[in-house]
C-alpha cells in the first residue's frame, strides 16, 4: 500500500476523507479536525446518524439498481 492511501482517513463523525497525521493538526485516527472539537454526547449522536444514513443510502442504491424503470418517470 502506498504512503498516500496509508494517511488517508476517513472521520467516524462525519464521514469525509481527510489526511493523517496533518501538519500542525488537530486530527486524530478516527476524527477530522473539525470534528475533533464536537462535544462526545453529540459527537457520539452524530456517528449513529452518519452510520444510519450511510445505511439506507446504500439500501436505495441497491433497489434502484434493481428496478432501473423506477429512476425513468417517464
Amino acid at each position: 500500500m502506498a504512503d498516500d492511501e496509508q494517511q488517508r482517513r476517513i472521520c467516524r463523525t462525519c464521514g469525509e476523507a481527510f489526511e493523517y497525521p496533518g501538519h500542525k493538526s488537530r486530527a486524530t485516527r478516527a476524527l477530522c479536525e473539525r470534528c475533533i472539537e464536537i462535544p462526545d454526547s453529540t459527537a457520539r449522536v452524530l456517528r449513529i446518524l452518519r452510520r444510519r444514513v450511510d445505511q439506507l443510502t446504500r439500501q436505495v442504491e441497491k433497489l434502484s439498481a434493481e428496478d432501473p424503470a423506477a429512476e425513468d418517470p417517464a
